[in-house]
């Protein structure tokens, strides 16, 4: 069995145990808060020893080159001696402008920090020194606030508190903007297709507002799916830039349809997208939320013609009261 070092704590991982799981287990305040590779926020240096390579996977060449890795995504084949490197310093102070229930499970919350973003990055929201939340940004620098769609959970973490207790003009400690999956103006007409489930509409609603903002003049097609049509979200919003801007078509898909609403798409995106787009050469695609259906058309668009550089994903996970999902 390697040898695990946190400075100089032994760390004992149990079989099929990740690092942070098992920093926590001993009792060690790790910052996390996705606990899938994606918010940064338990990043680790290595002082010496072997980093595995999926420990890796998404930090930048720079970042590599100094040893630093995830946590959550480490589990140690060899020695190992590391600290952490907690992102403490760059975290930064921001106020809450703005809340508001958009429907009964998704909280609209805006907040004013000085930090640079693109819309569709990532934030971590911290609740202690060591918990906190990644919400995806659903708003372009140009607007001035960082708006965020928060998941409403009785019993979460952060959630809960932004919704019952964190005050306006209050403070709420943030990491800085993180993540690939923004709008780039490099290729202004190439079509865009945007799709998400729930709370995945943040980070698509606000790569299409800069799209848009951009001169973006290839076409673009957003589908938000939800379970029914009640849990839909930002429709007259995004009904109102379709009827302001011929290139875009805004298609609101649920599962459930009992009351034969019109103007929506019934089924599964995993079936919808390939019927409607069966040939994706030069799309640049946006997929956002659950897992299964982030990697089945990630899977399905690269088959169909988009380039796998051009498929850019972000996941949403079920949190519970102890998951440090968000």
């Amino acid at each position: 069995m390697p040898t695990i070092l946190y400075e100089s704590q032994h760390i004992t991982l149990n079989t099929h145990e990740n690092l942070l799981d098992g920093l926590e287990r001993a009792g060690v305040e790790a910052p996390s808060s996705c606990s899938s590779g994606i918010c940064h926020g338990c990043m680790a240096q290595a002082l010496s020893g072997t980093v595995p390579p999926d420990a890796q996977r998404g930090l930048t060449d720079h970042q590599r080159r100094l040893n630093y890795f995830l946590t959550c995504q480490c589990y140690p084949e060899a020695d190992l001696q590391f600290t952490l490197a907690g992102n403490l310093n760059a975290r930064t102070a921001a106020t809450l402008v703005d809340k508001r229930v958009l429907n009964q499970r998704v909280l609209r919350v805006r907040l004013q920090a000085e930090i640079d973003w693109r819309a569709g990055q990532h934030i971590i929201l911290w609740r202690t020194p060591t918990r906190g939340r990644t919400y995806s940004l659903a708003s372009t620098p140009e607007e001035g606030f960082l708006e965020l769609h928060v998941r409403r959970r009785p019993d979460g973490l952060v959630s809960h508190w932004l919704e019952h207790q964190l005050g306006i003009g209050e403070q709420i400690q943030i990491s800085p903007a993180t993540g690939d999956t923004y709008y780039s103006p490099a290729m202004p007409g190439q079509p865009l297709l945007l799709v998400g489930t729930g709370t995945g509409l943040a980070p698509l609603s606000g790569i299409l507002k800069q799209a848009l903002n951009d001169g973006h003049h290839g076409e673009i097609f957003l589908y938000a799916a939800a379970g029914e049509p009640h849990q839909l979200y930002l429709c007259d919003e995004l009904n109102a830039l379709a009827e302001h801007h011929r290139d875009f078509h805004y298609y609101p898909v649920v599962h459930r349809n009992q009351n034969n609403l019109p103007n929506l798409l019934q089924g599964d995106l995993v079936d919808l997208i390939p019927r409607r787009h069966p040939k994706l050469r030069r799309f640049l695609v946006y997929l956002c939320g659950a897992p299964t259906m982030v990697e089945a058309l990630q899977k399905y668009c690269f088959f169909n013609g988009a380039y796998m550089e051009d498929i850019f994903i972000k996941t949403f996970s079920p949190a519970s009261k102890e998951s440090p999902a968000a």
